[in-house]
């Protein structure tokens, strides 16, 4: 796929060079440079204690053609880099994946992260390559040092002037801290891939339904993974000057191969086939330059199946993006079937996210976020309890982001099911961005 990708942009730019010379001259250059503080601090039950932190730069070079004839060129050179490191290093703002791999996590990388072809016109939109999606399934977690991408493609259609469907491709998927594009099952199940799906490689097929009102929006999702997992995935979204009020669900069930293999006693989930269920609802109340977050988050119980909802390319499923802890650690080289605590079948969650800016104090700019979240389940030794507090400031284009979590027996379930839990974990972020 990777030569294909290169001649159909090589062809492209030939023929756009002899049709329109201001095709590549008019083109659009854009990018950020971002550095990034990571420090996280685990502290076991056993009374073991780890510390690791890092300090990187990087960022993103975008160039994006004008459209001629339709058809526009983009690519995104991504590049990630470490320096003063210490000798326990955190290799999420680094090469993180690629230690799940075998290879170093603390290496520099750079990457084409970005490169397709996209065309468009009244009717529908076409693209090919590599890109930065957004799905409940498939995500960038853009505010990470670098985004997560995939090879593949898209096609949509507007059947209405509110209604859009899509269906998108993927066979390929780059994690934020991987500097190779993995075939997107194998990344998700790893060594197990065999295994589970009786094959080495596999790919995902995505359909999506949009549907717009005044001020409402309809999603609705099912990526089938053949052999491996579909998942259904609906949300309702309604908003006016004064509150937010949302739902989704979400249903996950291993297919094909994936159920047979996993309904073995001897499998990696110890005979459990896929089962998850699970919804979420939000409440956000607005007033001035205040607002109040409220997500309540049931994933439900099924003893007889792998009941923990699987995200192992950096979706935002039941509200994840607004939550004091997300699926992260999921979508790293062969964690698809782990789950973090929020995550876990069986898992009771509320949240509570509080934002304030303060133009009225004469601060343009500034603003701070504090979130508390409780998770409750009967397997956990005890209730898994995170807080967020966050100080933004932006000025343009440039950004500055401190960040502080802390959790009490922050969760995380194994292949089998076998629930973790540490006695403690901090995390400490500062980000400083500048887009150009």
């Amino acid at each position: 796929m990777r030569n294909l990708i290169i001649s159909l942009s090589v062809c492209t730019l030939i023929h756009a060079s002899q049709t329109s010379g201001s095709w590549l001259k008019d083109g659009n250059v854009s990018g950020n440079l971002k550095y990034y503080y990571i420090e996280t601090n685990k502290n076991y039950i056993t009374g073991q204690e780890t510390s690791h932190h890092s300090n990187a730069i990087g960022g993103q070079l975008k160039y994006k053609t004008k459209r001629v004839y339709n058809i526009l060129f983009q690519a995104s050179f991504m590049t990630t880099h470490g320096f003063l490191l210490p000798e326990n290093v955190e290799s999420s703002t680094l090469g993180q994946d690629e230690g799940k791999k075998g290879w170093s996590d603390e290496d520099a990388y750079s990457v084409l992260g970005e490169v397709n072809l996209d065309y468009k016109n009244k009717y529908f939109n076409l693209w090919y390559g590599r890109k930065l999606v957004n799905t409940p399934m498939i995500g960038p977690k853009s505010a990470r040092m670098l985004p997560s991408t995939i090879e593949g493609g898209e096609v949509s259609a507007y059947v209405s002037k509110d209604t859009r469907v899509s269906l998108l491709y993927a066979d390929k998927f780059k994690q934020r801290t991987a500097k190779n594009f993995t075939n997107i099952i194998k990344h998700a199940l790893g060594s197990d891939t065999y295994a589970v799906t009786g094959s080495d490689e596999g790919s995902t097929y995505t359909l999506h339904l949009q549907h717009l009102l005044d001020t409402s929006v309809l999603n609705i999702y099912n990526m089938y993974a053949p052999d491996f997992l579909n998942a259904a995935y609906v949300d309702f979204k309604y908003t006016n000057d004064f509150y937010t009020l949302a739902a989704q669900a979400v249903q996950q069930v291993s297919v094909g191969n994936a159920n047979t293999n996993l309904a073995k006693t001897s499998s990696i989930t110890n005979g459990k086939k896929i089962n998850a269920t699970a919804f979420g609802l939000q409440v956000i109340l607005k007033h001035k330059q205040s607002s109040l977050d409220i997500v309540y988050r049931n994933i439900l119980r099924d003893k007889n199946a792998y009941d923990s909802i699987i995200t192992p390319w950096d979706g935002s499923l039941l509200y994840a993006y607004s939550s004091t802890t997300n699926n992260l650690g999921q979508s790293l080289y062969g964690n698809a079937l782990t789950a973090g605590g929020a995550y876990v079948g069986g898992t009771q969650g509320l949240k509570f996210g509080y934002t304030q800016k303060y133009t009225f104090l004469g601060l343009k700019g500034f603003k701070t976020h504090l979130a508390y979240a409780v998770y409750k389940n009967d397997l956990y030794r005890e209730d898994q309890e995170d807080l967020k507090a966050i100080l933004f400031y932006d000025n343009g284009p440039f950004s500055v982001e401190l960040k502080g979590i802390w959790i009490d027996n922050d969760t995380y379930t194994f292949k089998d099911g076998t629930v973790n839990q540490l006695d403690s974990l901090t995390q400490y972020h500062a980000i400083v961005n500048y887009n150009f």
